[in-house]
């Protein structure tokens, strides 16, 4: 039998340094026909499909029907690292310029901050500061981006995590979960239509389950203590607190409360977090514990 490979940060970045691994990763991304070679030049068919086969095995990329596609783990290390890199590299002198700014003493703060604003819109380099972390925020402007978003949060969870949802998306279900298995706390808070509720969702993994893991993780999660789950159909916000200092939440649009339209992620905020975690026990004293929470903790006990 294969042994699985163990990913980690060595083995990522020893990928990336590779150009051709790199290339065949941005074709992924985009979609590449896996009866395909002519996406990275001057490989020969091996080169080629060993570096597919080690993107493969890092969880990088995977086959879909007939196309290599970037998994969600490969998207969010192409965004953060690839393309974040290549924005940088193309705009390498305005940021150099921002440090020479900020070293001088001969300008007023307020006039720095001025001038610096204006040669990150200029050059477009908002977007690019707000993802790798040197602004305390970043502005969510669609839902796809609010996905990657609050993957990433949740990727960066250790210990505890407040979660208001009121949308349903597989990829984040999927990595709730597998924090959950790594021992970090949850508290969620399900805002979602009936028919896609957390319950009903447990509920048929626990009818119909789609292997024995998947069955034994639902069991767990039902019985654990580290597992808290509420039910609130009127919840007004989606927001996310991890490690009560990171959090991620929707602005309303009033003229379609149900329609998602931005948000806003703030990072090493713990005044704003803790705001977000008491508002979260506000909204639960109006929510309800799901009838299957209360089966699997009462045998329990």
């Amino acid at each position: 039998m294969q042994k699985a490979v163990t990913v980690s940060t060595d083995l990522i970045f020893s990928i990336l340094a590779d150009r051709h691994s790199v290339n065949i990763l941005k074709a992924a991304f985009s979609g590449m026909r896996a009866s395909s070679t002519n996406y990275v030049s001057n490989l020969s068919k091996k080169q080629f499909y060993v570096r597919l086969k080690r993107l493969s095995d890092a969880g990088l990329i995977e086959k879909r029907e007939s196309f290599y596609r970037t998994t969600t783990f490969g998207s969010l290390v192409f965004h953060s690292q690839v393309r974040t890199m290549e924005e940088a590299i193309s705009n390498y002198w305005q940021l150099k310029s921002i440090d020479v700014l900020r070293a001088r003493n001969d300008f007023p703060v307020q006039e720095k901050e001025t001038i610096v604003n204006e040669i990150l819109c200029t050059a477009d380099l908002k977007s690019l500061l707000n993802s790798t972390h040197l602004t305390g925020f970043s502005i969510i402007k669609n839902y796809d981006a609010l996905v990657i978003e609050v993957l990433k949060l949740l990727e960066n969870a250790e210990k505890e995590v407040y979660f208001a949802t009121r949308y349903h998306q597989p990829n984040v279900s999927n990595k709730v979960f597998e924090k959950f298995g790594n021992g970090v706390l949850l508290h969620v808070l399900d805002g979602n239509p009936e028919q896609i509720s957390v319950e009903n969702r447990l509920n048929a993994i626990i009818r119909t389950p789609p292997n024995r893991e998947a069955s034994d993780l639902v069991s767990g999660i039902l019985r654990s203590n580290r597992f808290d789950l509420k039910r609130l159909p009127t919840l007004p916000i989606s927001f996310i607190v991890v490690d009560g200092n990171q959090v991620a939440y929707e602005t309303v649009n009033y003229a379609n409360p149900e329609q998602f339209t931005t948000a806003i992620s703030k990072y090493d905020d713990v005044r704003l977090a803790q705001q977000f975690i008491q508002y979260f026990k506000q909204l639960s004293k109006d929510a309800t514990v799901p009838r299957l929470l209360e089966q699997a903790r009462s045998q329990v006990n």
